[in-house]
This record gives structure tokens, C-alpha cells and sequence, in this order.
């Protein structure tokens, strides 16, 4: 038996098994690379700050306005299930309810601060929010401090409300 015969043919299997090996090398790295760049882009907009600043622009577009609130005021911000939620009052009444004569309302919210449960999310997330809720009528202010838990959800992008109730204090408050 001539065993230089065998040698190129023990070559050849070794260059398959080597390339099957570096194949699956390649194919695991780049699953791993993968799997670590959309947690990446997930944490890049799932960050606290840009929660935080979605759930400030929707309590600003709700509670800031003069005469009556405005759904359309919040129209990108939450989903539709949750305004007509917040504003099934107003769709009772009718848009031909108007504000009585001589009557001037204002609402405006200050000192908004948005406090976290947890330091990254998925794709929602739960926040304690906590503002002075300032009404103004005839040229009278009033103002109350208002407890308020926000949940939202990451949609294309960006953080969405998805619910929304004011609280009677902090305990009530059910987030994780």
C-alpha cells in the first residue's frame, strides 16, 4: 500500500473539517454581534432620559391649554384607545359645548419629575411622575401637587403611553 496516495485525500478532509469549523465560528460570532447590537439600539432608546422626556412632553400636551383640553394635543404621543379614555367627558358633551361667557380657564402644569423603577427597558416601561398642577380661572391660580403613574410602550422609536391614572399617593403606585 502506497501511502502517498492517502495523504491528499487526509489533506483534503482536514481542509473540510477546518472550514466546517471556521464556518460555525463565523456563523456564532455574528449571531453573538447580532444579538448584542439590537440590545445596543434597544438600550439607546429605551434609555431613562428618553422616557423621561416622552412622559414630560405627553403631561405637557394634556395638561397645558386654555379653555378646554384638546385631544389632538396628544394625538402622537399615546394610543387611541387611551384618548378616548381620557377624554370620553368631552366626547359626551359634544364639540358644540362651549366654555360659558365671561369664564377664562387655564391649565399648565410645573415641576415635573419623572421617577424610574428600573435603570433600562424592553420595549415598556413604568414611571412615577410627580408635577405642581396649576389652574387659573378669572385670573385666580390654584395649585396641587399631583402623583401620577404613566405607562408606556417603545414604538418605532418611541416611548408611547399606553396608560395613565392619577394617584392618591406614592403607595398606590404599582410599578416594578
Amino acid at each position: 500500500m502506497n501511502v502517498t496516495r492517502f495523504i491528499p485525500y487526509a489533506i483534503l478532509i482536514a481542509l473540510i473539517i477546518f472550514g466546517g469549523y471556521q464556518f460555525k465560528q463565523h456563523h456564532d460570532t455574528k449571531a453573538a454581534f447580532n444579538k448584542l447590537d439590537s440590545k445596543y439600539t434597544a438600550l439607546k432608546n429605551n434609555s431613562k432620559q428618553q422616557v423621561s422626556s416622552d412622559a414630560t412632553n405627553f403631561l405637557k400636551a394634556f395638561y397645558n391649554y386654555e379653555g378646554r383640553p384638546k385631544k389632538e394635543s396628544i394625538n402622537e404621543l399615546t394610543t387611541k384607545k387611551l384618548q378616548d379614555t381620557l377624554f370620553q367627558t368631552y366626547d359626551q358633551l359634544g364639540k358644540e359645548y362651549k366654555m360659558p361667557k365671561g369664564l377664562e380657564y387655564k391649565s399648565e402644569i410645573k415641576n415635573t419629575t419623572i421617577y424610574h423603577a428600573r435603570d433600562e427597558y424592553d420595549s415598556k416601561a413604568k414611571v412615577l411622575a410627580t408635577f405642581d398642577s396649576v389652574i387659573t380661572i378669572n385670573g385666580k391660580k390654584s395649585d396641587a401637587k399631583t402623583l401620577a403613574e404613566i405607562q408606556l410602550k417603545l414604538q418605532d422609536g418611541k416611548w408611547i403611553v399606553t396608560g395613565y391614572k392619577t394617584l392618591n399617593n406614592v403607595s398606590d403606585y404599582e410599578g416594578s
